[in-house]
């Protein structure tokens, strides 16, 4: 399955090169760098609050392979789940889901569901 970026346009552009921008201005490219085994961060549209996000991401080495966790703001689909397999599309290209670690994820998990459908107009 292909999650096509729902908020693209509204939350932050619909362009690459107009959110490659838009995250420049927030990140903060001489910051000291540390490894993080987890980050919380804000998700608002980036007027509101890329420049705490910016901050955050700044300070990281950046992993190969980030978990996204989430409310379901939409209330679709069930309340707690998880994509196993696809790809998200977001202005600046495609990430791929890690489908080993996904489906390690929900065998252990008593909670998570798998469902597509929760993650489809969230941002």
């Amino acid at each position: 399955m292909r999650r096509m970026p729902a908020v693209a346009g509204q939350f932050y552009s619909a362009s690459s090169a107009g959110l490659l921008e838009e995250v420049k201005r927030c990140i903060d490219p001489s910051a000291a760098k540390e490894k993080a085994i987890g980050i919380v961060s804000p998700h608002a549209g980036l007027v509101y609050s890329g420049a705490v996000a910016g901050a955050v991401y700044s300070r990281i080495e950046s992993p190969h392979t980030f978990v996204l966790i989430g409310p379901n703001h939409t209330g679709a689909g069930r309340p707690v789940s998880i994509m196993t397999h696809g790809e998200w599309d977001i202005p600046t290209g495609t990430l791929k889901i890690d489908n080993v670690l996904a489906e390690k994820i929900l065998g252990n998990s008593e909670i998570i569901e798998l469902d597509n459908s929760a993650h489809l107009m969230e941002h």
